[in-house]
Protein backbone atom coordinates (compact mmCIF):
# COMPACT_ATOMS: atom_id res chain seq x y z
CA UNK A 1 0.00 0.00 0.00
CA UNK A 2 1.51 3.37 -0.93
CA UNK A 3 2.59 5.75 2.00
CA UNK A 4 1.25 9.05 2.14
CA UNK A 5 3.55 11.50 2.56
CA UNK A 6 2.11 15.13 3.14
CA UNK A 7 4.76 17.70 3.64
CA UNK A 8 4.44 21.13 4.39
CA UNK A 9 7.43 23.39 3.74
CA UNK A 10 7.62 26.84 5.29
CA UNK A 11 10.39 29.38 4.56
CA UNK A 12 13.39 30.20 2.01
CA UNK A 13 11.11 32.82 0.04
CA UNK A 14 12.02 36.00 -0.92
CA UNK A 15 10.97 39.36 -2.19
CA UNK A 16 13.36 40.81 -4.01
CA UNK A 17 13.08 44.42 -5.32
CA UNK A 18 14.57 46.14 -8.21
CA UNK A 19 17.71 48.89 -8.59
CA UNK A 20 17.20 52.07 -7.13
CA UNK A 21 17.13 54.92 -9.11
CA UNK A 22 18.38 58.13 -8.08
CA UNK A 23 17.63 61.06 -10.71
CA UNK A 24 17.75 64.11 -8.61
CA UNK A 25 18.38 64.95 -4.77
CA UNK A 26 14.62 64.63 -3.93
CA UNK A 27 13.26 62.01 -5.83
CA UNK A 28 13.90 58.25 -6.54
CA UNK A 29 12.42 54.84 -7.68
CA UNK A 30 12.85 50.96 -7.20
CA UNK A 31 12.45 49.90 -10.52
CA UNK A 32 11.08 45.71 -10.68
CA UNK A 33 9.80 42.89 -8.05
CA UNK A 34 9.88 39.58 -8.05
CA UNK A 35 9.24 37.00 -5.37
CA UNK A 36 10.87 33.89 -5.20
CA UNK A 37 11.26 30.52 -3.75
CA UNK A 38 14.62 29.43 -2.91
CA UNK A 39 13.49 25.87 -1.74
CA UNK A 40 12.03 24.76 -5.63
CA UNK A 41 15.01 22.10 -5.52
CA UNK A 42 13.94 21.14 -2.50
CA UNK A 43 10.44 20.78 -2.63
CA UNK A 44 10.97 19.38 -6.28
CA UNK A 45 12.76 16.81 -5.09
CA UNK A 46 10.33 15.71 -2.91
CA UNK A 47 7.41 16.13 -5.34
CA UNK A 48 9.39 13.08 -7.14
CA UNK A 49 8.54 10.48 -3.83
CA UNK A 50 5.63 7.86 -4.49
CA UNK A 51 2.33 9.26 -2.88
CA UNK A 52 3.98 12.89 -1.72
CA UNK A 53 2.44 15.87 -1.74
CA UNK A 54 4.02 19.33 -1.23
CA UNK A 55 2.52 22.48 0.30
CA UNK A 56 5.58 25.31 0.13
CA UNK A 57 4.63 28.78 1.69
CA UNK A 58 6.84 31.75 2.65
CA UNK A 59 7.67 32.49 6.34
CA UNK A 60 5.32 35.52 6.20
CA UNK A 61 2.52 33.40 5.70
CA UNK A 62 2.96 31.51 8.90
CA UNK A 63 3.09 34.97 10.81
CA UNK A 64 -0.51 35.61 9.66
CA UNK A 65 -1.63 32.36 10.27
CA UNK A 66 -4.85 31.75 12.13
CA UNK A 67 -4.68 29.48 14.90
CA UNK A 68 -7.89 27.32 12.97
CA UNK A 69 -5.72 27.09 9.82
CA UNK A 70 -2.32 26.53 11.72
CA UNK A 71 -4.24 23.67 13.11
CA UNK A 72 -5.67 22.58 9.70
CA UNK A 73 -2.20 22.65 8.11
CA UNK A 74 -0.94 20.22 11.23
CA UNK A 75 -4.14 17.68 10.59
CA UNK A 76 -3.23 17.63 6.84
CA UNK A 77 0.73 17.35 7.31
CA UNK A 78 2.46 13.88 7.87
CA UNK A 79 6.24 16.04 7.84
CA UNK A 80 6.91 19.93 8.44
CA UNK A 81 9.95 21.00 6.98
CA UNK A 82 11.26 24.79 8.48
CA UNK A 83 14.02 26.81 6.54
CA UNK A 84 15.18 30.09 7.28
CA UNK A 85 11.93 30.58 9.80
CA UNK A 86 12.47 32.39 12.67
CA UNK A 87 11.13 31.93 15.76
CA UNK A 88 9.19 35.79 15.75
CA UNK A 89 6.81 34.01 13.28
CA UNK A 90 5.74 31.19 15.65
CA UNK A 91 5.08 34.33 18.44
CA UNK A 92 3.85 37.20 17.70
CA UNK A 93 0.38 36.93 15.49
CA UNK A 94 -0.70 40.38 13.40
CA UNK A 95 -3.44 40.90 15.94
CA UNK A 96 -1.20 41.51 19.01
CA UNK A 97 -1.00 45.06 17.30
CA UNK A 98 -4.17 45.17 16.05
CA UNK A 99 -5.88 47.99 18.77
CA UNK A 100 -9.55 47.38 17.84
CA UNK A 101 -8.94 44.41 19.25
CA UNK A 102 -7.51 45.08 22.42
CA UNK A 103 -10.71 46.37 23.93
CA UNK A 104 -11.25 45.32 27.40
CA UNK A 105 -10.39 41.64 27.07
CA UNK A 106 -7.22 39.86 27.56
CA UNK A 107 -5.69 38.67 24.13
CA UNK A 108 -3.91 35.47 24.06
CA UNK A 109 -3.43 32.73 21.50
CA UNK A 110 -3.18 29.56 21.86
CA UNK A 111 1.01 28.07 22.43
CA UNK A 112 2.27 27.18 18.51
CA UNK A 113 5.35 25.90 19.81
CA UNK A 114 3.76 23.70 22.59
CA UNK A 115 0.91 22.46 19.93
CA UNK A 116 3.85 21.50 16.85
CA UNK A 117 5.47 19.54 20.13
CA UNK A 118 1.96 17.61 20.67
CA UNK A 119 2.21 17.13 16.43
CA UNK A 120 5.57 15.34 17.16
CA UNK A 121 4.84 13.35 19.84
CA UNK A 122 1.50 12.28 17.51
CA UNK A 123 3.37 11.00 15.03
CA UNK A 124 4.69 13.89 12.96
CA UNK A 125 8.48 14.02 11.47
CA UNK A 126 9.73 17.21 11.82
CA UNK A 127 12.65 19.03 10.21
CA UNK A 128 14.53 21.97 9.99
CA UNK A 129 17.16 23.13 7.56
CA UNK A 130 19.78 25.40 8.33
CA UNK A 131 19.95 29.03 7.50
CA UNK A 132 20.24 32.35 8.65
CA UNK A 133 17.53 32.62 10.46
CA UNK A 134 17.50 28.73 11.64
CA UNK A 135 18.12 27.73 14.92
CA UNK A 136 20.21 30.35 16.88
CA UNK A 137 21.05 32.29 13.20
CA UNK A 138 22.42 35.83 12.00
CA UNK A 139 22.87 37.63 15.89
CA UNK A 140 20.46 34.77 17.36
CA UNK A 141 17.75 35.94 15.20
CA UNK A 142 17.08 32.71 14.60
CA UNK A 143 15.64 32.19 18.46
CA UNK A 144 15.23 28.48 18.51
CA UNK A 145 17.42 27.77 21.38
CA UNK A 146 15.44 30.40 23.22
CA UNK A 147 12.10 28.89 22.88
CA UNK A 148 9.91 25.82 24.14
CA UNK A 149 11.52 24.02 21.05
CA UNK A 150 15.03 24.27 22.41
CA UNK A 151 15.11 20.26 23.93
CA UNK A 152 13.27 19.18 21.26
CA UNK A 153 15.69 19.97 18.39
CA UNK A 154 18.41 17.09 17.63
CA UNK A 155 21.29 19.61 18.44
CA UNK A 156 21.68 21.92 21.18
CA UNK A 157 21.75 25.68 20.02
CA UNK A 158 24.15 28.31 21.11
CA UNK A 159 23.32 31.40 22.80
CA UNK A 160 24.88 33.93 19.89
CA UNK A 161 25.20 34.33 16.43
CA UNK A 162 26.34 30.57 15.13
CA UNK A 163 26.71 31.42 11.41
CA UNK A 164 30.16 29.97 10.15
CA UNK A 165 31.15 30.43 6.28
CA UNK A 166 33.39 29.74 4.02
CA UNK A 167 34.07 30.46 0.13
CA UNK A 168 36.08 27.24 0.21
CA UNK A 169 33.72 24.64 1.61
CA UNK A 170 33.94 22.42 4.43
CA UNK A 171 35.08 18.65 5.04
CA UNK A 172 32.66 16.35 5.57
CA UNK A 173 32.20 12.77 7.30
CA UNK A 174 29.87 9.61 8.12
CA UNK A 175 29.58 8.74 11.48
CA UNK A 176 28.03 5.70 11.16
CA UNK A 177 27.80 2.83 8.46
CA UNK A 178 24.93 1.16 6.83
CA UNK A 179 22.23 3.50 7.62
CA UNK A 180 19.09 3.64 5.55
CA UNK A 181 19.17 7.12 5.46
CA UNK A 182 22.54 7.18 3.73
CA UNK A 183 22.57 3.92 1.83
CA UNK A 184 23.87 3.92 -1.77
CA UNK A 185 24.73 7.56 -1.07
CA UNK A 186 28.82 8.51 -2.14
CA UNK A 187 29.96 11.61 0.27
CA UNK A 188 33.23 11.26 -1.73
CA UNK A 189 31.82 13.23 -4.61
CA UNK A 190 30.04 15.77 -1.80
CA UNK A 191 29.04 19.57 -3.31
CA UNK A 192 31.47 22.63 -1.87
CA UNK A 193 29.13 23.64 1.11
CA UNK A 194 29.29 28.11 2.10
CA UNK A 195 28.26 27.92 5.15
CA UNK A 196 26.63 26.37 8.26
CA UNK A 197 24.59 26.65 11.78
CA UNK A 198 27.26 25.89 14.31
CA UNK A 199 25.43 23.72 16.91
CA UNK A 200 26.41 20.85 19.55
CA UNK A 201 25.40 17.05 20.37
CA UNK A 202 23.36 15.60 21.74
CA UNK A 203 23.75 12.47 24.08
CA UNK A 204 20.69 11.11 23.34
CA UNK A 205 20.58 12.48 19.92
CA UNK A 206 21.99 10.10 16.55
CA UNK A 207 25.03 12.24 14.87
CA UNK A 208 24.92 10.79 10.77
CA UNK A 209 27.07 13.30 9.44
CA UNK A 210 29.81 15.83 10.92
CA UNK A 211 31.25 18.75 9.71
CA UNK A 212 34.84 20.38 10.00
CA UNK A 213 35.67 23.72 11.65
CA UNK A 214 38.47 25.14 13.67
CA UNK A 215 40.24 21.49 13.56
CA UNK A 216 36.53 20.78 15.19
CA UNK A 217 33.63 18.44 13.99
CA UNK A 218 29.88 19.77 14.28
CA UNK A 219 27.06 18.34 13.71
CA UNK A 220 25.61 18.27 10.07
CA UNK A 221 22.72 15.91 10.00
CA UNK A 222 21.09 14.66 13.41
CA UNK A 223 18.05 12.89 14.34
CA UNK A 224 16.12 11.69 17.27
CA UNK A 225 12.63 10.90 18.35
CA UNK A 226 10.14 11.92 20.45
CA UNK A 227 6.95 10.27 21.38
CA UNK A 228 6.11 8.81 18.64
CA UNK A 229 7.30 11.03 16.02
CA UNK A 230 10.66 12.23 14.71
CA UNK A 231 12.66 15.36 14.34
CA UNK A 232 16.04 15.54 12.43
CA UNK A 233 18.21 18.61 11.86
CA UNK A 234 20.29 19.49 8.35
CA UNK A 235 22.46 22.77 9.83
CA UNK A 236 23.29 23.88 6.05
CA UNK A 237 21.13 25.35 3.60
CA UNK A 238 18.94 22.43 1.13
CA UNK A 239 18.82 25.65 -1.56
CA UNK A 240 20.71 28.91 -2.29
CA UNK A 241 22.93 30.76 -0.97
CA UNK A 242 24.62 27.92 1.25
CA UNK A 243 23.40 25.08 -0.98
CA UNK A 244 24.04 26.46 -4.35
CA UNK A 245 26.33 24.01 -4.96
CA UNK A 246 24.47 21.28 -3.11
CA UNK A 247 21.13 21.62 -5.45
CA UNK A 248 23.61 20.54 -8.44
CA UNK A 249 24.55 17.44 -6.53
CA UNK A 250 23.56 14.16 -8.31
CA UNK A 251 22.07 12.37 -5.23
CA UNK A 252 20.73 15.29 -4.01
CA UNK A 253 17.15 13.77 -4.64
CA UNK A 254 17.95 10.24 -3.17
CA UNK A 255 19.24 11.99 -0.01
CA UNK A 256 15.93 13.69 0.56
CA UNK A 257 14.25 11.04 -0.45
CA UNK A 258 15.71 8.18 1.61
CA UNK A 259 15.46 11.23 4.70
CA UNK A 260 11.84 11.52 4.83
CA UNK A 261 11.02 8.28 4.00
CA UNK A 262 13.16 5.97 6.01
CA UNK A 263 11.42 4.17 9.09
CA UNK A 264 14.39 4.30 11.45
CA UNK A 265 14.97 6.53 13.79
CA UNK A 266 18.09 4.96 15.55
Amino acid sequence: MEKKLNVWHVGNWCIHTGNEFIESPFLSAKKNVEVLNYALPLVNAIKKIEGATVISQPSWELYNMSPEAFDERLKWATTIIFGDVETKCMMLHPDFFNRHLWKDKFITFPDRFQILIDWIKDGGHFHMNGGWYSFSGQGGKGGWGRSLFRDVLPVKCLETDDLLESTASFEIRSTVDNHPILEGIDFSGFPPILGFNQTEKRNESETLLEIKYWDEWFPLLSQNSLGKGRVSAWTTGASPHWGINLIKWSQYDQFWRQLFTSSSYF
